[in-house]
């Protein structure tokens, strides 16, 4: 029996790099073939125009999405949850609660980092003490050795994997 993985990630739309990137996750015969796959779409943002605004509908969406994780992780019991977070602002916070809701309930977490932005906020008193509580305990993948520059304050670097990652081939 294959490893049960929960995926949490962007998914288009929007179509962006991050959305993009775990479109070619759901997509890959190699991992799904590999895995168990389970995926759950982290995306509140309806378009472009709406990525980092908040409201009402965001914040009702993001409950929602809270009470989906938490009911499939009970269900699945997955041996991981891959998470793809942001790195700063109001989609931090927001993937900041659901990273820390799966630690207190005891699974496995590994985040992927898709951007950067860490290093300009970890001199504001919050944010340091989120990022240290955030990083606590995981593994990243990064997709290349130069970005653990961003987030070397907080992570050690044999908790760091690198995987370079592109468009695949059409």
């Amino acid at each position: 029996m294959n490893s049960s993985i929960l995926f949490i990630l962007h998914m288009p739309p929007p179509v962006h790099g991050a959305a993009m990137m775990g479109k070619y996750i759901h997509d890959s015969n190699v991992i799904n073939e590999a895995f168990d796959c389970h995926y759950i779409n982290l995306t509140t943002a309806r378009d472009l125009t709406d990525i980092g605004k908040i409201g009402l509908r965001k914040i009702r969406q993001f409950v929602n999405l809270l009470n989906t994780i938490r009911k499939e992780v009970k269900r699945l019991k997955p041996q991981l949850v891959y998470v793809t977070p942001n790195a700063r602002g109001g989609a931090f916070y927001k993937d900041f609660i659901i990273v820390q809701m799966l630690k207190l309930m005891k699974f496995k977490v590994v985040v992927h980092y898709h951007n950067k932005g860490v290093t300009a906020r970890q001199d504001k008193v919050i944010d340091n003490l989120l990022y240290r509580l955030f990083f606590r305990n995981l593994k990243v993948i990064l997709l290349a050795e130069s970005l653990y520059n961003d987030i070397k304050k907080y992570v050690s670097r044999d908790n760091i994997m690198i995987c370079p990652n592109g468009i695949p081939e059409q």
